[in-house]
C-alpha cells in the first residue's frame, strides 16, 4: 500500500483548502522525497530551500493537518512489471480487485505473496536493449551487415575490451556513471592493455556492476588494491570458498547467504530468508533474531567474536541495494554489446542512445561526448532528418524528435510526404505539399531550428518567416489553408538580413533545448574573459586547492540527507 509522504500529504490538504495547483507546487517542489513533516514541520518556513516563499495563512493550518495525514494509507499501488502465476483462477488463491486504471491487481503486497507460496516474477524493461536494437537496424540499413543479437558474443573483441580498459563507457549500459568510469580506470591503471586482455576482464566487470553501491567506497578501494597485488587474507578459512573469487570482499547477494551457511551453519532456506530481510526496510526486530542465530552457529564452529562481528558487518553492507551474480553477469553482457557498437559503429550507437532517451546524462551531454569521439553533429534538416536521430559513418543527424514543440502530426506528415513524393525542393514547395497538415507554430519552429537552411537558397530565416506568415494569413492566425501565398513575388517583403549569432543561439535553445552551432558559453564570452579559471584537463595539478572552473551543466543529481 502507498502511504502519504510529506509532499502528497501537503498536496491533498492544500486542495481541500482551495489552493490552486501553481500555489501548491511552489511549496511541494521544494520538499525532498526524504523529508518527514513530523520531525520539523514548524521549521519548514525557515529552511534554506524555502527562501523567497512566504508560508503565511492558511499554510500553518495546512501543514498542521498534513502532519496528521503523513504515513497513513493512501491507495493500492500497482507494480509496473509484477506478475503472479497460479495454476488456475487467481481469485481462488488471493483477494483481487480492479485498479483505477482497470488492471486486475492483488490486494496483497509482494512479501505476503511470497509468504503464501505463490510464484512472483518482476519483469522489468531495459532501455538499452532498444538502443542495441536500433543501432543494429542502422548498421544493417547503412552497410548491409546483419548481426544476430542472440548468437553475437563480443566479449573477446579487442576494440570492445579497450572501451572498458580506457573507461570510455559514456553511453554504455550500466557503465556510464562517473563513479563506474572512475573505477574502470583505477582497475586498468595496474595493467598494460596486453595484460588486461589476458585477464578475465568479463569477471572483473561483473564485480564492478555489483560492488558500486551506496557506502561502498572503502570496499572498492580495498578490492582494487588487492587486484593490483596488495597482500590479503580471507577473514576466516570457512569463508574461503565464498569470498576467494572476489578477493575477500563480499560483493554478490549469494555470498551473503553462503557466508551464513559456511560460517554459522544456516540451512539454505534460513540463509535465503536472511538475504531477503537484509535488503528490506523495518527489519531491525527480525535481524536481532538472525544475529543471535548467526553468533550461536559461528561460535559452535570455534569462530572468534571479532571475526563474527566483521563478517556480520560485511553482510549488513548489502542494506537496501545489491545484485545477485547472474543479474550482474547479464547486465555486463548487455554492456559488452553496447561497448562493441560504441567501438565499431560509434555514430549509429550514439544516435540510438539519444533516440531512446539516453541514460545517465542529458542529450547535450551525449552530443558533447559524440564530438569528443570525433563525430560530426549535423543539424535537423527538412530532407535529411528522420523522426529519430540517425548515424552513418562519422556523422550524427539530429532527428525531428528533438523539436519538442513540433506537433506529432507535423513530424509524421513531413516524413510521410517526403517518403511518398521525394525531397522538398524549396520552401514554397514544402508549404504547398504539407502546409495544410501544419500550424503556423510548427513552421516557425522548423525555421528557427534551421531545418530549411539547405533548401532556402538565398532566403534568410527572417525571410522564410515572412513567407510563412503570408501563407497562413497573418502573424496571429493558426489557419491551415493558404490565403495569401498566391500573391505575386513582387509583393513579398524585401530580403531580410540574417539573424545575429546571439539570436540564432537563442532560437536553438528555444526549439531544440540545446545549442548545436555554438557552445552555449559563447554567450558569456565577454564576462568569462576576465575570470581566472582552471581547465578540466589541468585539474590533477590542483588537488587539495580551491579553484574556479567553468562549465555547462549537462546532468545533475540531488542527494537528500537523512534530515531532508
Amino acid at each position: 500500500h502507498n502511504t502519504y509522504g510529506a509532499r502528497s500529504a501537503i498536496r491533498e490538504v492544500a486542495k481541500v483548502f482551495g489552493l490552486i495547483e501553481a500555489e501548491i507546487s511552489r511549496v511541494t517542489s521544494k520538499i525532498g522525497f526524504g523529508w518527514h513533516l513530523k520531525k520539523g514541520w514548524r521549521e519548514l518556513a525557515g529552511h534554506p530551500k524555502m527562501r523567497g516563499i512566504k508560508l503565511g495563512k492558511p499554510w500553518d493550518e495546512i501543514l498542521c493537518a498534513a502532519v496528521q495525514l503523513e504515513d497513513h494509507l493512501n491507495h493500492l499501488s500497482v507494480h509496473c512489471g509484477g506478475l503472479v502465476i497460479v495454476p488456475d483462477e487467481v481469485r481462488r488463491y488471493c483477494p483481487v480487485e480492479i485498479s483505477a486504471s482497470g488492471v486486475q491487481v492483488l490486494q496483497w503486497e509482494k512479501d505476503s505473496v511470497e509468504e503464501a507460496g505463490l510464484v512472483k516474477i518482476d519483469i522489468l524493461g531495459n532501455r538499452s536493449l532498444a538502443v542495441i536494437r536500433d543501432a543494429l537496424d542502422l548498421v544493417e540499413s547503412n552497410y548491409g551487415r546483419q548481426i544476430d543479437y542472440t548468437s553475437w558474443n563480443p566479449i573477446n573483441d579487442p576494440k570492445t575490451v579497450e572501451v572498458f580498459y580506457r573507461g570510455e563507457t559514456f553511453g554504455v549500459f550500466y557503465f556510464e556513471s562517473p563513479a563506474t568510469r572512475q573505477v574502470l580506470k583505477k582497475v586498468s591503471s595496474g595493467f598494460s592493455f596486453e595484460e588486461y586482455l589476458k585477464l578475465d576482464h568479463f569477471h572483473l566487470n561483473v564485480v564492478i556492476t555489483s560492488i558500486i553501491r551506496p557506502a561502498s567506497n572503502q570496499s572498492i578501494r580495498t578490492w582494487v588494491s588487492r587486484l593490483h597485488g596488495q597482500h590479503w587474507d580471507i577473514l576466516h578459512p570457512l569463508l574461503r570458498p565464498v569470498l576467494e573469487e572476489t578477493l575477500g570482499i563480499m560483493v554478490f547477494q549469494e555470498q551473503l547467504s553462503q557466508a551464513a551457511i559456511h560460517l554459522a551453519g544456516f540451512d539454505p532456506a534460513e540463509a535465503d530468508t536472511l538475504r531477503k530481510v537484509v535488503s528490506k526496510k523495518h527489519k531491525e526486530k527480525k535481524l536481532r533474531d538472525f544475529y543471535a542465530r548467526f553468533v550461536q552457529g559461528a561460535r559452535e564452529r570455534k569462530v572468534s567474536m571479532e571475526v563474527i562481528e566483521d563478517a556480520w558487518q560485511m553482510m549488513m553492507g548489502f542494506d537496501g541495494y545489491s545484485f545477485c551474480k547472474p543479474h550482474s553477469a547479464s547486465y555486463t553482457l548487455v554492456a559488452y554489446k553496447s561497448a562493441y557498437l560504441r567501438a565499431h559503429y560509434p555514430a549509429e550507437f550514439m544516435a540510438s542512445v539519444i533516440s531512446n532517451g539516453g541514460g545517465y546524462y542529458s542529450t547535450f551531454g551525449y552530443l558533447s561526448e559524440a564530438r569528443r569521439m570525433g563525430l560530426a553533429i549535423l543539424p535537423p534538416d527538412i530532407n535529411q532528418s528522420e523522426i529519430k536521430y540517425t548515424g552513418r559513418n562519422r556523422e550524427i543527424r539530429v532527428g525531428l524528435m528533438q523539436l519538442k514543440a513540433l506537433s506529432r502530426e507535423g513530424r509524421e506528415s513531413i516524413i510521410h510526404e517526403r517518403s511518398k513524393n521525394g525531397p522538398f525542393t524549396n520552401f514554397e514547395n514544402f508549404l504547398l505539399r504539407v502546409g495544410h497538415h501544419l500550424h503556423l507554430q510548427d513552421v516557425r519552429i522548423l525555421i528557427k531550428a534551421g531545418c530549411f537552411d539547405s533548401i532556402a537558397s538565398d532566403l534568410t530565416r527572417p525571410s522564410l518567416m515572412w513567407q510563412a506568415l503570408q501563407f497562413f494569413g497573418g502573424e496571429h492566425q493558426e489557419e491551415k489553408t493558404p490565403t495569401l501565398f498566391s500573391a505575386p513575388a513582387s509583393q513579398l517583403p524585401i530580403k531580410q538580413p540574417p539573424y545575429p549569432k546571439s539570436l540564432m543561439l537563442k532560437h536553438e535553445l528555444e526549439t531544440l533545448g540545446l545549442s548545436l552551432s555554438h557552445h552555449p558559453l559563447e554567450r558569456y564570452e565577454g564576462i568569462l574573459r576576465n575570470v581566472d579559471y582552471v581547465r578540466a584537463y589541468d585539474l590533477n595539478a590542483h588537488v587539495g586547492k580551491t579553484i574556479t572552473t567553468i562549465g555547462w551543466l549537462v546532468t545533475g543529481k540531488t542527494v537528500h540527507t537523512r534530515n531532508g
